[in-house]
């Protein structure tokens, strides 16, 4: 590596690079690992870190068996979600870091036992972590509160210390699946107690992106996941294919 910086960092600014030149131009696929292994010499942890890179710039979008399409010509903003399919969707966030704030237990409120479709009262989990991108980890992208379950609170070191999904270490530990996601995203202003995380004035406009997580349409949410993240600094970009809407 040069001056400290991580070999699959140089890899994603020199892939990155050659996008915007063409060479690999927007709706292309990127070389297979196999070829930017030999082409860099270096092995597929390397690659595939590189590449997750670029899809967290919002460059490349990948799908299992399909490779890494170039879906633009250069990042936009400092964090873009692409999102193909369900279960991406599922694994929203997986590219990021999560700094845990702090945790309380409480009592759900009309507007949570709704949500939950529980009785007022229920005992609930409340986290409040911080998202941060992977490749560039000194700004937070997203404050996020999260509620589920009070005998969840097991997990709770888990969702910090793993990069997976929430979900997943629900459904390893607990047995929680998620067969349904509802997402909203919504226009939003972004809260006092959010706006010195994420650099920027309170009442400065915000992405607001809510999503609860069910077993199936039929089933209260076992997990609900509140983010806030500015607006200028982030987005969500969504392509869907046939198959994927019949799920």
């Amino acid at each position: 590596m040069a001056r400290g910086i991580p070999k699959y960092s140089l890899i994603a600014d020199q892939l990155e690079r050659d996008i915007g030149k063409g060479r690999y131009p927007v709706g292309s696929l990127l070389p297979t690992e196999n070829a930017l292994m030999t082409a860099y010499d270096v092995g597929r942890h390397t690659v595939r870190n590189a590449v997750q890179t670029l899809r967290a710039r919002g460059i490349v979008a990948s799908r299992q068996g399909q490779g890494s399409k170039v879906v633009a010509d250069g990042a936009k903003t400092a964090y873009v979600e692409a999102i193909q399919s369900f279960d991406e969707l599922l694994a929203f966030g997986k590219e990021t870091r999560r700094e845990l704030i702090g945790f309380e237990l409480i009592e759900a409120d009309q507007a949570l036992a709704d949500k939950f479709r529980c009785a007022v009262g229920r005992r609930l989990l409340q986290i409040k972590m911080n998202r941060r991108t992977v490749d560039d980890p000194s700004q937070p992208i997203a404050v996020l509160t999260l509620w589920m379950d009070a005998l969840f609170e097991p997990a709770i070191d888990a969702f910090e210390s793993q990069q997976r999904a929430v979900a997943d270490i629900l459904a390893e530990q607990f047995g929680c699946d998620t067969g349904v996601v509802v997402q909203t995203v919504a226009a939003g202003a972004v809260p006092a107690e959010a706006a010195e995380t994420l650099g920027v004035d309170a009442g400065d406009p915000a992405l607001v992106i809510e999503r609860e997580y069910a077993a199936d349409a039929d089933s209260s949410p076992h997990l609900l996941v509140l983010s806030i993240c500015a607006a200028e600094t982030a987005k969500i970009v969504s392509r869907f294919t046939a198959s994927d809407l019949a799920r």
